[in-house]
């Protein structure tokens, strides 16, 4: 009896996380965490004036952040403590990550075809999946992109700013909403980019991008699958999405073809310890989670290996990129949050 206790408290403290979380997906969506950390304390009138919502609705929201610690209390009035707000209220942050709780509920929108993918082993077409859900990881990686990508990652790599300064070919598997092109583009005006993607809807968002930012002449958007990439690549990346490759090999073969002997894979993928037991903590559910939610049932629907979003920790790819032709695996960083590795890879016979 005391076990049993014992777990549900347990099962309360996981329910209540999860309310938490949608508490934490309306402040977001809303700006109310960027409103108390710039206003605060604030009483639930103060908060509804200023971020222009219901007072009502705002006093109970309040309340349900206040009983998680999430926010602080003082009689009437609220605030939210500066280390939260540098995860919670502030985009430019390189902690922000209070995009990431608008993942979940979206997901929550096809969990009865999650369900019957249970069921079946059929799972679900990526095409299924609602427009909140991808553009919110847009936003997210968007965020991430922004700091990193030409200020941190590609300078990782030696040499290779000054050689995409001089021009060449580059490519992006599963490009999203264009982001990583974009900026790259803006960076490196003498290269020319191309991104692949399985999802329609991200195609078009990211031909929409391209051309706003007056770079559709450098930068495309192909519709399909990247196992035919162009050869004579500088740079092929692949951006946390390795792992939802529907042929792994095939894809890696793919790449050692395209960057030959001088180009570089930058790839960016889930930090996890090869034995799944030793993926233990809130980061580990909640990838395993996702991982259930949507990366394997996308595969299983459309034919694939569903390795999942801890299916390649840093054994399993070194063996998998030996087994396609690269080699030179580099570890380069480990972005903050830390729930990522960056890699060099280069092709197997022009390792240096």
């Amino acid at each position: 009896m005391a076990t049993a206790e014992q777990f549900l408290d347990r099962f309360l403290a996981v329910v209540g996380d999860a309310s938490v979380c949608a508490m934490c997906a309306i402040g977001d969506r809303l700006g109310l965490f960027r409103v108390l950390a710039e206003r605060g304390p604030l009483t639930a009138a103060d908060l509804a004036r200023h971020g222009a919502v219901d007072e009502r609705s705002a006093r109970e929201w309040l309340h349900a952040l206040a009983s998680a610690d999430f926010v602080t209390r003082d009689g009437d009035r609220f605030a939210l403590p500066p280390e939260h707000a540098a995860l919670l209220a502030y985009e430019e942050s390189p902690f922000y990550l209070g995009g990431v709780a608008r993942l979940l509920p979206a997901l929550g929108g096809v969990l009865d075809r999650v369900v019957a993918g249970f069921r079946t082993g059929a799972g679900v077409p990526v095409e299924d999946y609602p427009a909140e859900l991808f553009a919110t990881m847009h936003r997210m990686a968007g965020l991430w992109l922004e700091k990193m990508l030409v200020a941190q990652w590609v300078p990782a790599v030696p040499g290779l700013a000054d050689r995409l300064g001089r021009g060449g070919r580059v490519a992006h598997l599963a490009s999203g909403d264009g982001r990583a092109l974009v900026l790259l583009a803006r960076a490196f005006p003498r290269c020319e980019f191309v991104g692949y993607d399985r999802v329609a809807a991200n195609v078009a968002t990211a031909r929409s991008a391209a051309a706003a930012a007056g770079l559709a002449d450098r930068v495309r958007f192909v519709h399909g699958d990247p196992s035919e990439l162009d050869g004579g690549c500088v740079l092929v990346l692949a951006l946390d999405v390795l792992h939802d490759a529907l042929d792994l090999t095939a894809t890696l073969r793919a790449v050692a073809r395209a960057i030959g002997p001088d180009g570089v894979f930058l790839l960016l993928e889930t930090d996890c310890a090869a034995d799944p037991a030793d993926n233990t903590g809130p980061a580990a559910t909640l990838f395993y989670a996702t991982s259930a939610l949507y990366s394997v049932p996308i595969a299983q629907a459309a034919g694939g290996e569903a390795w999942g979003m801890m299916g390649l920790p840093e054994p399993v790819l070194r063996a998998a990129c030996g087994a396609a032709g690269l080699g030179g695996v580099r570890t380069l960083a480990h972005p903050i949050p830390t729930f990522n590795t960056l890699y060099e890879i280069r092709a197997a016979e022009f390792t240096r």
